[in-house]
């Protein structure tokens, strides 16, 4: 074992230990060590020895490579014993299984998702009353474009989050609050978009529960709110 790393050595031109040591800042008693006992030899040393010889771990300590034909598990070789018919039933079974895994992550993501996605509607519908609330007689609500939407919409959260955390915050109760922030912010990117239609640029935003849509013209930036399916259906609106 102990001639794989002086092999190493020598063939990167190094012909003396001390040299090889020195040369990267290695005390030539330590160095000397791993070539003795290389299975001796530190994980992060091993990792620095391997990257300096261009080689691998295995190669620095000693260790030959396992043969791949003997690593194969009990199933897999239990498969390569089964005939080709057998082999065609198990390969459609395995396709079946990892279709209905598809369907079980999938199910349990909209779960952990849906949450989010209410608490996105339930704080914008606050935000906008609010944006509502301090707009004089007459005067328009609306956003320039849907960054500016978003962008308003996460300050939003940061100010309500601050607020519920007080004058003297936690550390650890920030960092939950900025998680659940990001939480919410995929949740309002999951459910709002902009497109253009007949130079109209239309903002709009879907949840479990109704419609929101925001359209506006480019032109005058009119911005119409509908609270829900059943509102919108029935034509009525708040601006």
């Amino acid at each position: 074992m102990a001639s794989n790393l002086l092999e190493l050595r020598k063939a990167a031109g190094y012909k003396n230990a001390n040299d090889f040591a020195e040369a990267h800042g290695i005390p030539a008693s330590t160095y000397a060590r791993y070539e003795s006992n290389p299975d001796k030899i530190p994980m992060d040393r091993a990792w620095q020895l391997a990257d300096i010889l261009g080689t691998t771990i295995d190669a620095i300590v000693g260790r030959k490579a396992p043969d791949p034909a003997r690593v194969r598990g009990e199933v897999q070789l239990e498969y390569d014993g089964l005939t080709p018919e057998a082999r065609a039933l198990a390969d459609e079974l395995r396709e079946f299984v990892l279709m209905k895994d598809a369907r079980i992550r999938e199910r349990r993501r909209r779960e952990e998702e849906r949450p989010y996605e209410s608490l996105c509607y339930q704080y914008e519908q606050q935000m906008l009353s609010r944006m509502r609330d301090g707009a004089a007689f007459g005067e328009l609500v609306a956003f320039d474009s849907a960054e500016a939407a978003r962008a308003a919409f996460e300050s939003f959260l940061r100010e309500q989050a601050a607020k519920k955390r007080g004058k003297h915050p936690l550390k650890a109760q920030e960092l939950i609050d900025n998680r659940t922030i990001e939480k919410i912010m995929a949740a309002y990117d999951r459910t709002h978009g902009e497109f253009e239609l007949d130079g109209m640029r239309v903002l709009w935003g879907s949840v479990d529960h109704g419609m929101r849509v925001l359209w506006g013209s480019v032109d005058h930036g009119v911005a119409v709110e509908y609270d829900s399916a059943a509102s919108g259906r029935g034509g009525d609106a708040r601006a």
